[in-house]
């Protein structure tokens, strides 16, 4: 018989009779020495081999004691015996972690667990840097030395147990810096062994939460988001869950740029990396692997099911040089994530899908429910061949190529956009796009259940022919804010739940009002009413059973005008948000330089509309009517689309019928401030100096407004050939009331490979380096020049933070903190109080009613504020 006994500083009863009458006793020399083992008896545990061989040549029937440290099934010796073929009882004790981390009294579910003894110490180091919970077994040269060194900068604490279970254990708790005090003065017993944490084991988020698998810190809480969702626990949209699975210091390095770049701190799947991607594939949407492209195959290859569930995985190589989707381009999202990695990384996305290779849009990716024959279709476009567009409800689409149409000719296939459920003419291979083009208004009475409101939609909807796919939206009564049983339903359909005030309904000229519901909720109707008041057009009218009434309604088919921001001209300084606009319009429009600024990112198929300098008014006409015709549309100009450029004549021209989003750039007044330093750090003025649309006297009013008000002031259209005395005259007004020393800027091409940069002085400044392409920054008068480490001339201004006292400006009045100022209460600040006052004149509340605050609790004693007294403070605060 063979008996394994664990040892952690206790030699038990037990252990001494095995050992009394056992032929060989197996164990450290310290374990034997304890137990007085006569050497003929005795088998130092160093190497197990040795000791297995001499337990397999003696007799069966000789009983061997076996005594190892901590638990012997734990990173121990039974498993070595039971792969050599022998079968032991095992009497085992907790290990030296587990002790340790009870020393502490730190949950270890959650803790990744490394030895040095079969290994080096670089695995723990790299999975240190990651997982904030790990438990070394250390050995000589692989101890707390090498992780001090490996972990410098992580801000880690480590818990030093030594000697554990034994009389003079030793258990300390170091942060980094103590840590290396310990490693310096060499001050350690063996055998020892160390917990590396993120958070002091006091720390209360050093606790965890109770994992589904030991070892994970990814796992969800029953308030997290759960992959293949759309929605968090509350019903608000969430972000994609991304998990990493990191297998080198390389891989560490990446996926921390990773998630810089991202803005989100990705799960981390550190150690075994079959392990790993194994339990990522449960709990991610998205899956980085930092492992070999054919490794990442192979240990995926038995996980997939259905591309419409499997996660999307990306594999970046060692290098971070290339991101490439795996599974999931599209529908998973990987195509968008390998993009992202490879801009956070410097890499490239080596995207193999046909579609995205030529440009041509994903059907299964336009944000529609779709049915059909997806592949044979989208075959069918890339291939050149003739497809026919039929449009049942004319929504926007994206840029298609040309032999993709309305009326094509001869077509082999087709894509059909409805919100019908059944389709004629699919005679021909055929995807069905189902827009959220349908609104659906309901009433219940309290209490009901989501199931037989579903079964009312569902029967609406199928009497009609209507695609519940369609539905994008679910609306009611507000008294019906908090019916759990609609808010489960529009939680069901993955569609938002809206409610109306009753005198917005009551508003709504419906064909079936009810006498009954206007007495009981102030309205006439609700499932009618409440289509109506989102703007729809009701196509079934009110349908009801006992306990609900439903009707539905078509949104009017609109087209999207993007107006567009390029910025300053480099294309780093475009916004994402403008890329994706741009990419998705069927029509761009604009001002011929921009348009060429941005003509690689249109797509193939979208129609071009590129004027000369003076025909604003033909080619914003042209963009709103494109987007009248149903089409995506980005009118695209230069800097920030609402500071002197095309937003405010496009909403001027008027824009009824049709979507507009105006899409943000960064203004030329914010790029030529960046590249001189900081001059509108405090109030600041921008002027145009343009007199084609603004009266010239007026201009004049403005410039010595900002001259009188000490503004930091940006002239844009300063200069040009038919423009000459503006810009002096604007100068000489300034000089009026700034000194000649007053710092003046000129920036031209700002960001562009032809960029100058000019810094002068109001005397000194000259007018004729001023071009078209040319703004001008005239200095407060505390706007100074300094310089910064590499010599360059910066310009600022200061904002004097009273903590400066002056130390750019030289103004020495040092300003008042917030600290120094009197606080309003927050019932004055919020407004709570005058409106809880006229309320309480319309309606006066019992002599015995507690009054009550929002919170619910009593109101507090009537604050009296002396309005006097206040100035008077304020005043003494400032001085």
């Amino acid at each position: 018989m063979i008996r394994v006994h664990g040892y952690l500083g206790i030699l038990t009863e037990a252990m001494r009779r095995d050992v009394a009458g056992s032929a060989l006793v197996v164990g450290g020399r310290r374990h034997l020495d304890a137990l007085g083992i006569a050497e003929d008896r005795r088998q130092v545990l160093g190497l197990i081999g040795p000791a297995i061989e001499r337990i397999q040549a003696l007799p069966p029937e000789a009983m061997v004691t076996v005594i190892a440290s901590g638990d012997p099934m734990f990173f121990g010796v039974v498993r070595r015996m039971r792969q050599a073929g022998l079968r032991p009882q095992v009497i085992t004790a907790p290990s030296s972690l587990q002790a340790a981390f009870a020393a502490v009294a730190l949950p270890w579910d959650d803790a990744q667990l490394v030895s040095s003894h079969t290994g080096g110490i670089e695995s723990a180091i790299r999975i240190a840097r990651i997982h904030p919970k790990v438990g070394v077994l250390t050995a000589p040269g692989k101890g707390l030395p090498e992780l001090v060194a490996g972990l410098a900068g992580y801000h880690r604490y480590y818990v030093v147990a030594e000697r554990i279970g034994e009389a003079d254990q030793r258990i300390r708790v170091l942060d980094e810096e103590a840590a290396r005090a310990v490693v310096a003065a060499e001050d350690l017993t063996s055998p020892y062994v160390v917990l590396v944490l993120a958070h002091h084991p006091d720390d209360l988020a050093g606790i965890g939460v109770s994992p589904e698998l030991a070892g994970d810190a990814n796992t969800a809480g029953p308030e997290d988001p759960t992959p293949g969702c759309d929605t968090n626990p509350d019903g608000s949209d969430r972000v994609p869950i991304i998990g990493q699975i990191i297998n080198s210091d390389a891989a560490v390095a990446h996926a921390e740029a990773i998630d810089k770049a991202l803005g989100v701190v990705t799960r981390k799947y550190p150690g075994p990396a079959a392990a790993g991607l194994v339990e990522a594939w449960g709990q991610c949407d998205l899956i980085v692997s930092h492992l070999a492209l054919g490794a990442t195959t192979r240990i995926i290859a038995p996980l997939l099911a259905s591309k419409r569930t499997d996660p999307g995985v990306v594999v970046v190589d060692e290098a971070g040089r290339f991101a490439i989707p795996l599974v999931g381009g599209h529908v998973g999202g990987a195509n968008g994530l390998a993009r992202r990695i490879s801009e956070a990384l410097g890499g490239t996305a080596v995207v193999s899908t046909a579609t995205d290779s030529l440009g041509v849009p994903a059907l299964d990716q336009l944000g529609w429910a779709y049915r059909g024959e997806v592949a044979g279709v989208t075959g069918a476009i890339i291939a050149g061949r003739s497809v026919e567009v039929v449009r049942d409800y004319r929504c926007p689409l994206p840029p298609l190529p040309g032999n993709v149409a309305e009326g094509a000719a001869d077509p082999v296939a087709r894509i059909v956009v409805t919100d019908r459920s059944e389709v004629a003419g699919t005679d021909l291979p055929a995807v069905i796009l189902h827009p959220r083009s349908l609104v659906v208004g309901m009433g219940c009475n309290a209490g009901t259940d989501v199931e037989p409101l579903r079964e009312l939609l569902e029967a609406t909807l199928a009497e009609a022919g209507l695609a519940l796919d369609s539905v994008s939206a679910l609306l009611s009564h507000e008294v019906k804010a908090g019916e759990l049983g609609l808010i489960k339903l529009a939680h069901q359909l993955g569609v938002e739940y809206r409610t109306y005030p009753a005198e917005t309904l009551a508003g709504q000229d419906v064909p079936n009002p009810s006498a009954v519901v206007a007495r009981q909720v102030g309205t006439a109707s609700v499932s009618e009413a409440s289509v109506l008041a989102a703007g729809a057009e009701l196509i079934v009218p009110k349908h009801k059973t006992p306990v609900a009434t439903c009707a539905i309604g078509r949104i009017p088919a609109r087209g999207h005008l993007a107006i567009v921001g390029l910025g300053p001209g480099s294309r780093d300084l475009l916004a994402p948000r403008a890329v994706k606009a741009i990419q998705d319009a069927t029509f761009v429009a604009g001002y011929a330089p921009y348009v060429r600024q941005i003509r690689d990112l249109v797509r193939p198929g979208a129609e071009i509309l590129a004027t000369r300098m003076g025909t604003e008014e033909q080619r914003t006409e042209a963009a709103i009517e494109a987007a009248r015709g149903g089409n995506n549309v980005a009118f695209v100009c230069g800097g920030d689309p609402a500071i002197y450029a095309m937003a405010s004549p496009t909403l001027e021209m008027g824009t009824d019928g049709i979507d507009v989003q105006v899409i943000p750039g960064i203004t030329a007044e914010l790029a030529i401030s960046a590249i001189l330093g900081a001059p509108l750090g405090h109030d600041h003025a921008t002027i145009s100096l343009s007199d084609l649309h603004t009266d010239w006297d007026l201009i004049l009013k403005r410039v010595r407004a900002a001259a009188e008000g000490d503004l930091v002031t940006t002239f844009y259209n300063p200069r040009s050939r038919t423009r000459t005395h503006q810009l002096p005259d604007a100068l000489a007004i300034m000089a009026e009331h700034r000194p000649a020393s007053t710092p003046v800027a000129m920036v031209s091409h700002a960001e562009r490979r032809q960029q100058e940069i000019i810094m002068s002085t109001l005397a000194e400044f000259r007018p004729e380096w001023v071009g078209m392409t040319s703004m001008v920054v005239v200095g407060s008068s505390t706007t100074r020049y300094v310089t910064s480490g590499d010599g360059r001339q910066l310009m600022v201004t200061p904002r004097d933070y009273h903590w400066m006292d002056g130390a750019v400006s030289a103004h020495k009045q040092k300003n008042y903190s917030h600290r120094d100022l009197p606080r309003a209460d927050d019932a004055s600040y919020l407004g709570q109080r005058s409106a809880r006052q006229g309320a309480e004149q319309t309606a006066p509340q019992a002599a015995d009613a507690p009054q009550r605050t929002d919170a619910g609790g009593p109101d507090p004693e009537p604050m009296v504020v002396d309005s006097g007294a206040r100035l008077a403070q304020s005043q003494e605060g400032r001085s």
